[in-house]
């Protein structure tokens, strides 16, 4: 029987059921009674469903992250487990709650990359078990209760109209301060007033001689 195994295949050869080892790319003729295993080793992706975990202060935090991940042993992929792939999930969403067991909400955003190097390294004893290597974990999504969303937008709002206040208060005291020196000099040099009031009501009249003709 022929077998034809492309480059991002292997094959895991078994001769009345008992394992032989692992076959790779090319064509092969194999006896009748063996059975050829094909694995995939490409890189793939895995998105675990989000799941509501709670942290250390008790509220529910949503989290999702983003797994990627190969074949690194053909035979222990086909051997090990019926559904290595179903087994990984598990590990990575087990090794997710652990890591955002320990933490209070308000840090499982700001600390991502921690948890992520907390989940590759809580899955990785188990992925070695099934054939598998995690090249990477990332936390895409963090989602907090609404509550505390609706909370955290008031405080923005809140802040933004803070600044505002403090800057129409700094502008009218700089106004009072400019008042306030008016007032001094006018204080100290009574004759700028009698200028001031002369500039703003006195109109000037420019007389032009007549043309003589």
């Amino acid at each position: 029987m022929k077998h034809t195994l492309y480059p991002w295949e292997r094959g895991v050869r078994f001769d009345r059921g008992v394992l032989v080892g692992e076959v790779g790319p090319g064509r092969h003729r194999l006896p009748w009674r063996a059975v050829l295993h094909r694995v995939d080793v490409r890189p793939r992706t895995m998105t675990p469903a989000a799941q509501d975990v709670p942290t250390s202060d008790g509220v529910l935090v949503r989290v999702t992250v983003v797994v990627r991940w190969a074949v690194s042993s053909p035979t222990k992929f086909v051997v090990e487990s019926a559904s290595p792939e179903a087994e990984l999930y598990t590990a990575v969403q087990l090794a997710l709650r652990g890591a955002v067991l320990t933490r209070a909400h308000s840090a499982v955003d700001a600390e991502r990359e921690t948890i992520a190097a907390e989940v590759a390294a809580g899955v990785a004893a188990r992925a070695e078990e099934l054939g598998v290597s995690v090249a990477d974990v990332a936390v895409r999504d963090v989602v907090m209760p609404g509550e505390l969303r609706r909370a955290a937008l008031a405080e923005l709002v809140a802040a933004s109209e803070g600044r505002a206040a403090l800057e129409r208060a700094r502008g009218e005291t700089a106004a009072l301060r400019s008042l306030l020196n008016a007032a001094r000099l006018a204080e100290e040099h009574p004759a700028l007033l009698e200028l001031r009031a002369l500039q703003a009501a006195s109109t000037v009249v420019v007389d032009r001689p007549a043309r003589k003709s």
